[in-house]
């Protein structure tokens, strides 16, 4: 359900309204009515992009994070300064490890570049060029580097790196010397052993570096966190303060907001003891935009996830969540298709739970019910990890194969009946009840008409007296479907809106059951998959009778011995297959059971209960 909201309105004078924001903040439930957009505010943008800073920096972060890298510590920075200089502090050590890492690619890019030439003292080109000489350096296709080469060139060669033959000339200064067939190179500044020395010099220091930059992750972890909480407060506070109302030469200041009306009382009590003006005033929802805060118990609360996905309603509708958790759990475990991925999940989620105390644990929660809700209807379908159980093709069991098709579409119909009806009763609750009537007349109508004609076609038949009730029930939701779905028109716009009524319930109607026929595809492909997995592997096992005991081989033990390692490595062939079989196919079922469920949540049911949606999120004004 939604929880219904109070508004008050709060007049302070100017030289207590910081005193009254925080006690406001320290009450904790007022979501403060938004009016004055802080984009043009300086101050508040320049905390949000310092908030946004912050997130790139943790983000850069995360690679140096560890198993045991978490904190439990709580850190609270003294001011704003010791943040600005710790995220400084941490830009330069970051900073100084690029430049690490770039100057060992740079090194690496040189030593490959010098290896060819081994190890050499560089003051030896400088002797040469005293006395008149110098070396010149070049690479040449091995192939291409022969006897006759050589000779005529006078070279020296000195290593072969990747089918190229490295060399040098000796040569006068003076002298001009061309070799059109070879790689002129430019000649090494420095030794390959002094390069790989800087190198490993520098490789010490990266993994210094970075061993000091995962020690310091937990600590600068907490801290950054209780900084940007920090930045949040401050933007926060900053915000509510703008959304006062300035009156009497800006001397009072008028303040919007909206409590949950359980905290009402209690809040009221809190402002009195402080001597706060304040008064509860009328709201019109249709025009406001009032606050919402889900109240639901502890399953449905887990499936808030689900509606918030799309849209939280807004405060005129109902919250659904109720209503879409049986259906989006059923087609869940429909999707999925067996009862043994279900149990997977349900025990791994169970597991997590179990190992996490405390915190919010709805979306575990969430994967709890969805877990042992697929266990149980792949139990109704007949399969498990792939395996079809023997009631799957029982004929006389209602959920067996081949009754899966038309059990889908009859749940998609009952999903579709009631979001009209609750469709109908948005439309009266909003407009009034006389409004209502035609979308309740056509609910019972499709109800009708189809409990006497399907219900022949399975083989049940109804009292008459019944049969007669249901065709009195369609009679008169006609009647009220064609001549009363506009009150105060003329009949004739009402028979024309009923007209067209028809056309759009009987055309929808029929395109949105057979969307539903996708639980039924998804489901049985997942299950066939499943199956082909389980044929595969057990085609990787020896067949039996194949004479794999040892007293069927004349060849002896030693031929035993073989026949026994290739069983064991059947086997082991056999566990691969199943387990990477199953891994990808209960990964395909996991993406297809959340989506399409989804889908036909979203669009289908949504479409048919005229779901709005639209609602703001309750957020109380409070400290984090």
């Amino acid at each position: 359900m939604i929880q219904p909201m109070n508004k008050y309105a709060f007049l302070v004078f100017h030289r207590d309204y910081e005193g009254f924001l925080l006690r406001l903040r320290e009450l904790g439930v007022v979501h403060v009515r938004e009016q004055v957009s802080t984009k043009e505010v300086e101050e508040l943008q320049a905390l949000q992009a310092e908030r946004m800073h912050l997130v790139a920096l943790r983000k850069e972060l995360r690679p140096y994070e560890s198993p045991a890298s978490e904190s439990g510590q709580q850190v609270q920075l003294p001011t704003e300064v010791d943040g600005r200089a710790l995220v400084s502090h941490i830009e330069e050590e970051l900073e100084a490890r690029r430049r690490l890492v770039e100057r060992i690619t740079t090194l690496k890019a040189e030593a490959d570049e010098v290896r060819p030439w081994g190890v050499f003292d560089e003051g030896t080109f400088t002797r040469l060029e005293e006395v008149g000489y110098t070396l010149d350096f070049y690479a040449l296709p091995v192939s291409q580097f022969t006897e006759s080469f050589r000779a005529t060139h006078d070279v020296v060669p000195i290593e072969v790196v990747s089918g190229r033959q490295y060399f040098v000339l000796l040569r006068a200064l003076d002298a001009k010397v061309h070799l059109p067939e070879a790689e002129a190179i430019r000649r090494p500044q420095r030794s390959v052993d002094r390069v790989e020395q800087e190198l490993a010099e520098a490789q010490t220091a990266l993994d210094q570096a970075t061993d000091q930059l995962r020690a310091s992750f937990p600590e600068w972890q907490a801290q950054l966190q209780a900084y940007d909480t920090d930045l949040e407060n401050h933007l926060t506070f900053g915000t509510v303060r703008l959304q006062a109302d300035r009156l009497a030469d800006e001397r009072l200041l008028l303040l919007e907001g909206f409590v949950p009306s359980d905290h009402a009382k209690a809040f009221e009590d809190e402002l009195s003891k402080g001597g706060y003006y304040f008064k509860q005033v009328d709201f019109d929802p249709e025009t406001e935009r009032v606050p919402i805060q889900l109240k639901n118990n502890a399953f449905t609360k887990c499936f808030e996830f689900i509606t918030g996905l799309f849209s939280l309603p807004n405060y005129q509708e109902l919250d659904q969540t109720v209503l879409i958790a049986p259906f989006f759990m059923l087609f869940f475990g429909m999707c999925f298709g067996d009862a043994g991925y279900g149990l997977i999940l349900f025990s791994v989620a169970t597991f997590v739970r179990l190992k996490k105390r405390g915190g919010d644990n709805s979306i575990i929660g969430l994967i709890q019910w969805l877990g042992g809700g697929a266990f149980v209807v792949g139990l109704l379908m007949g399969g498990i990890f792939g395996i079809e159980l023997p009631w799957a093709h029982n004929k006389d069991y209602l959920f067996n194969q081949d009754n899966l098709m038309t059990i889908s579409v009859v749940i998609g119909l009952v999903q579709i009946l009631l979001g009209k009806a609750v469709g109908a009763y948005k439309t009266g609750k909003q407009k009034g009840w006389k409004h209502s009537l035609a979308g309740y007349a056509w609910v019972l109508l499709l109800i009708a008409v189809g409990l006497i004609y399907a219900l022949p076609m399975m083989q049940f038949t109804l009292p008459e007296p019944v049969t007669y009730i249901l065709y009195g029930v369609a009679g008169l939701s006609v009647l009220v479907a064609f001549l009363y779905n506009s009150p105060g028109k003329n009949p004739f716009f009402n028979i024309g809106a009923g007209l067209w009524k028809s056309y759009e319930t009987a055309s929808g109607l029929l395109g949105d059951s057979l969307s539903y026929i996708r639980l039924f595809a998804i489901g049985l492909t997942g299950g066939i998959l499943g199956s082909v997995f389980n044929q595969l592997a057990m085609s990787c096992l020896p067949a039996s009778g194949s004479g794999a005991s040892v007293g069927s081989y004349v060849l002896g033990w030693i031929l035993a011995l073989i026949i026994l390692v290739c069983h064991i490595i059947g086997w082991l062939m056999a566990l691969i297959v199943l387990i990477f079989g199953h891994g990808i196919n209960f990964g395909i079922a996991m993406i297809g059971a959340f989506v399409h469920p989804l889908r036909l949540t979203f669009v289908e049911y949504y479409k048919n209960s005229e779901f709005e949606g639209g609602g703001k999120p309750y957020t109380p004004f409070k400290r984090k």
